[in-house]
């Protein structure tokens, strides 16, 4: 890490209310791990995001992301687009090689 000093920012753009990405994430038996991504909105800030994590994470590792664009709520099945910042946790899954399947000659 790396500090510098500053003097008062004067910032190009602000987002007093942004939503935030919950990613909770659990091993499975088979090796793998099991997502569980939420989106917060409407949060008075991030303490409260917290706390409703540590209410919610039941013992599973987590990411936390703030999200730099607008985006309303959507149908489950539809993916959000926003851009994210991450604020906490790590992704389990970064940095490993995982084998999505192989062929087989038949003879």
């Amino acid at each position: 890490m790396r500090v510098i000093e500053t003097v008062h920012a004067e910032p190009r753009d602000q987002m007093d209310d942004p939503g935030y990405r919950v990613n909770f994430w659990q091993p499975t038996p088979q090796g793998a791990w099991a997502l569980d991504a939420f989106a917060l909105l409407g949060a008075v800030d991030v303490q409260e995001v917290l706390d409703w994590i540590e209410a919610h994470a039941s013992g599973r590792r987590f990411e936390l992301f703030a999200e730099v664009d607008r985006e309303a709520a959507g149908a489950f099945q539809q993916p959000r687009k926003a851009a994210l910042v991450r604020l906490l946790g790590t992704n389990p899954n970064e940095g490993v090689s995982v084998p999505i399947g192989g062929f087989v000659k038949q003879e």
